[in-house]
C-alpha cells in the first residue's frame, strides 16, 4: 500500500488534542494544528516506510505508564500497564488501517 497527501492529511485533521503522548513527542495539537505544513513530509516518510519495510527506531519505543484501576494504591495488582506510543506511528498505523 501507499499513502496520498488526503489520507494522511484526513488522519491529522481528526486527531485527538486531549490525548496523552510520550514527552520526548510531537504533541497531538502541533500535529493537528500544523497538518498542512507537516502533511507532506509525514506521507513522504510513511510510504518509504513501507516500502523499505523499515520504520523508524523512534516509533517503536513507548512510555509505559501504570493507571490505577480500583482498591488498594499500595498493591501492584490494581494498576494496569498502558503504553504511550509516538503519535505519528499512531497516524500512520491509522493510514494503514483506512
Amino acid at each position: 500500500p501507499t499513502f496520498s497527501v488526503n489520507d494522511v492529511h484526513s488522519v491529522l485533521k481528526t486527531l485527538d488534542v486531549n490525548k496523552a503522548c510520550p514527552p520526548s513527542d510531537i504533541s497531538p495539537f502541533i500535529l493537528k494544528n500544523c497538518r498542512s505544513s507537516l502533511t507532506p513530509h509525514l506521507t513522504f516518510i510513511f510510504n518509504q516506510s513501507i516500502s523499505t519495510g523499515t520504520v523508524p527506531i523512534q516509533w517503536k519505543k513507548a512510555n509505559v505508564v501504570p493507571i490505577f484501576k480500583k482498591g488498594d494504591r499500595s498493591n501492584v495488582k490494581n494498576y494496569r500497564p498502558v503504553s504511550l506510543l509516538p503519535c505519528a506511528s499512531k497516524v500512520m498505523e491509522r493510514c494503514l488501517f483506512n
